[in-house]
């Protein structure tokens, strides 16, 4: 017997293709960083990497623990090509923003659904989840302030 329902449980299943897509595109990022020679800002996005690959495990875990059927969503690629950091940084708040839209309505259907369990896991990714926000968006700020690759040399130089 599952202890779930239906529409929740397939709002947790994207859930976890959402994160293991996050995870590539954070990985993609560490490595277009790196190519530019900027390794220290491409640690901050294999660390997201592993941090959203984590996430995604979560779900997995949940799903199992209510006796529910997982099935992971197929994954996007990831090709993209930055024209400056400002567009690396942009991206980044954009799926952090999209992420704590997406647990917000996981958590409403839980919350509808009586399900207390699904509820209090929300409520503990969320509150993750506005660690990352603020991480993005002061990447972003930081990125504004130097818009040209030359110049981020320097802020990696300063250990990202």
């Amino acid at each position: 017997m599952t202890l779930i329902g239906e529409s929740l449980r397939s709002a947790l299943n994207e859930q976890v293709g959402h994160e293991f897509h996050n995870a590539n595109i954070y990985m993609f990022m560490c490595a277009f960083l790196r190519n530019k020679g900027l390794d220290n800002l491409a640690k901050l996005f294999e660390t997201q990497h592993e941090e959203e690959i984590g996430h995604g495990k979560e779900f997995v875990s949940l799903l199992t623990d209510l006796n529910a059927d997982v099935f992971i969503p197929e994954i996007d690629e990831v090709n993209t090509q930055f024209i400056s950091i400002v567009g690396l940084a942009q991206l980044y708040l954009d799926r952090e923003m999209l992420t704590t839209t997406s647990l917000g309505e996981i958590l409403k259907l839980a919350i509808n659904d009586n399900n207390y369990v699904v509820e209090q896991k929300m409520r503990e990714m969320i509150a993750k989840q506005q660690k990352e926000y603020e991480e993005a968006t002061s990447f972003l700020d930081k990125a504004s302030l130097l818009p040209e690759w030359w110049q981020c040399a320097l802020w990696d130089a300063a250990g990202g």
